[in-house]
């Protein structure tokens, strides 16, 4: 699909799950870091089922969150400089993908990075960002790049996962949407020899939310009972014995079998696959990987899509952490406390970050050494090894189950749970059947619904 604007989307739905080799780095990551400004050129609005674009310049504030106007953020990771406090102005960001051939991660890596959230956890709109080399053109004026052919980006997202080496089999990845033609830097100093170098750092907020025509892509993280929420993906039903057929169990399910061992336990450890650090949050994921120019064929018309020549400029993502602040522990090290009294606090976000390669190969578990506020050998602080990423849901979509809550919007008491209710007792479902005697659709049922609807869900 492309719009008229030439912002080119391709869209993918994940089921299943992935299997990925274990393997590791202990000690930390040393980077050759290179310098260049960071122009951030813009911010970018844009619908998938409808196709809406809408351009936010520098300067000019930011769209934020689906367009129903009822979305705000739940899982935040979006502060690029954790030490501003002490004096430092620098951000950082993180070019994984040039093609220069030099290591194992220069082509088609995929990074990953994980955080903890709520189960059931809708979410109906993501921001993402990428900052590159590439040059691109601007010619009609809009302030952002044409596009650059054959540049591509794909993030995908996934249930039950921190990144752990082992039994990373458990990652079950929900949706992957992948924009080609990514906007590049147009202000024609793209050579990586020239001081002046610059590079376009460019954010979008990915409207997966449906309002008048097309398909929602709205997505539920860890869903616990089946439901999605009104979300329109999610693990809901799952193979957990591993013979290709769904059993109809959810990816954060609690259940346990007749000795007290959780059912969703697809590598037979003993524990839930849903809370993989025991620290009773819903693990999740989420990767980036670059496509170069000239080195693919995005849109299978059987033609490789760009210049090879542009195959080495760089490409990646922004460091960020959540709210919070750092602290100065006294003996060299550093720590940053997030702000957990807000609802987006970006909760289980670590500094580390882990590699696959462009098969899902795990290719170790990375840092640099420990955040740090203190000057480095560059005379600039040791970023946390986080990436920028931020998670909208629809407002009330944490509320409490309750029983008159039968039809969406959920979280919504209105005629539609009504009309619901009625359907149910007329054909004496279950739904319908909540006063004793149970098993008997009569008087007492309507009774204690009509109750249940004036009290309202949590």
């Amino acid at each position: 699909m492309k719009n008229a604007q030439g912002f080119v989307l391709s869209l993918s739905i994940c089921a299943g799950g992935i299997t990925s080799l274990a393997s590791g780095f202990e000690s930390p990551t040393q980077l050759d870091p290179s310098s260049g400004v960071v122009r951030q050129v813009g911010h970018i609005y844009f619908n998938i089922a409808t196709q809406e674009r809408v351009i936010t310049l520098l300067g000019e504030g930011q769209t934020s969150g689906a367009d129903t106007g009822e979305s705000v953020s739940i899982w935040s990771s979006r502060v690029s400089n954790p030490c501003v406090s002490e004096g430092f102005t620098t951000n950082f960001f993180f070019g994984f993908d040039n093609n220069t051939g030099t290591s194992s991660l220069s082509t088609n890596a995929i990074l990953l990075d994980w955080g903890d959230i709520e189960r059931d956890s809708v979410v109906d709109c993501v921001h993402i960002d990428w900052v590159t080399d590439h040059d691109d053109t601007d010619s009609d004026s809009d302030g952002i790049g044409d596009g650059v052919p054959g540049l591509a980006g794909q993030w995908t997202f996934y249930d039950s996962d921190n990144g752990r080496v082992l039994n990373s089999c458990m990652r079950y990845p929900i949706i992957t949407f992948m924009f080609t033609d990514l906007p590049g830097d147009t202000s024609g100093t793209t050579d990586p020899d020239d001081p002046l170098n610059t590079l376009a750092g460019y954010t979008a907020d990915v409207d997966l939310a449906a309002t008048f025509t097309g398909t929602s892509l709205t997505f539920e993280i860890g869903d616990s009972d089946g439901d999605l929420q009104g979300a329109s993906y999610g693990n809901n039903d799952l193979d957990i014995d591993s013979d290709g057929i769904g059993d109809g169990y959810s990816v954060g399910d609690t259940s346990t079998d007749g000795n007290g061992f959780p059912i969703v336990d697809r590598d037979f450890d003993g524990f839930p696959d849903w809370d993989l650090d025991f620290d009773g949050l819903f693990d999740w994921s989420w990767s980036v990987q670059f496509f170069q120019p000239g080195l693919h064929d995005l849109d299978g018309d059987g033609v490789i899509d760009g210049d090879i020549a542009d195959s080495t400029r760089t490409i990646g993502v922004s460091f960020g952490s959540p709210e919070g602040e750092a602290v100065d522990n006294g003996d060299g090290t550093w720590t940053w406390e997030i702000d957990t009294s807000l609802d987006d606090a970006g909760t289980g976000a670590e500094d580390a970050f882990a590699f696959l390669d462009p098969i899902m190969n795990f290719l170790g578990t990375f840092y640099f050494g420990g955040f740090s506020c203190d000057a480095n050998d560059q005379g600039q602080y040791t970023p946390r090894s986080d990436f920028e990423m931020q998670l909208f849901g629809p407002a009330g979509s944490s509320c409490e189950p309750c029983v008159a809550d039968l039809a969406e919007p959920f979280c919504v008491l209105n005629f539609f749970d009504v009309s619901a209710f009625l359907g149910a007792f007329s054909n004496q479902q279950i739904e319908a059947d909540i006063a004793e005697p149970f098993g008997v659709w009569n008087f007492f049922d309507v009774s204690a619904y009509l109750s249940a609807f004036s009290a309202g869900c949590p």
